[in-house]
């Protein structure tokens, strides 16, 4: 009999718990666009600004809420830390937040039907060994800053060149060979995780918000 503290189950019987099936295919046909979008702006703040963004790791967090704080305590006890879930995020800070809007464009926001005013955007940047695990989001940062009572998006939008090692999955979609400017709406409640194990670093956009009214 496996003893408590050497049990690793935990989060595939957590999984279980949710009807979480691989067996059965999610289409993300649909979730898929494509922004006419120049990555090079995007590495020029992330070097500029490297030293004012958020340096963080994948741990349980205060504004957790039940499932995301059991996601991340199962995920540590996995061996996910501060050694491959590192990333430097942009994007918290309100006047990063506001430039990045601007340079993702109005067109941007137009296409993806997301309100430009009240959207979160973050700038990601992983560095070969790290990524994020699998997860499903709760948008509570999100959320504490829009009391909006309405359906919240996320985009994935990719700004490095796919390269050795990057990928995302969506459920049992596995995801590469993207291009700058690449979108993939992640849906709500849908685990998913992205890493990179390559050469070069990862770097990607999230779009966080409400439809346009």
């Amino acid at each position: 009999m496996s003893r408590i503290y050497e049990r690793k189950d935990y989060y595939v019987n957590y999984l279980k718990e949710k009807g979480v099936d691989l067996q059965k295919h999610l289409d993300l046909t649909t979730l898929k666009q494509r922004l006419d979008l120049d990555p090079e702006p995007f590495y020029k703040f992330a070097e500029e600004h490297r030293s004012e963004s958020l340096q963080k790791y994948f741990k349980p967090r205060p504004f957790f809420n039940y499932d995301s704080m059991r996601q991340t305590v199962f995920l540590n006890d996995l061996g996910y830390n501060e050694h491959n879930t590192f990333e430097y995020n942009y994007g918290i800070k309100d006047e990063h937040n506001n430039l990045l809007k601007e340079m993702l464009g109005d067109s941007a926001f137009e296409q993806l039907n997301i309100d430009k005013d009240t959207a979160g955007i973050r700038l990601l940047e992983y560095t070969p060994g790290n990524g994020i695990p699998l997860h499903t989001d709760s948008y509570n940062a999100f959320k504490d800053k829009n009391s909006k009572d309405s359906t919240v998006h996320r985009y994935f939008v990719a700004i490095s060149p796919w390269s050795w090692g990057h990928f995302l999955q969506v459920h049992d979609n596995i995801i590469s060979h993207w291009t700058p400017g690449d979108v993939i709406e992640i849906p709500n409640e849908v685990f998913h995780l992205s890493a990179n194990f390559g050469i070069e670093t990862k770097l990607t956009l999230t779009v966080t918000g409400y439809r346009q009214c």
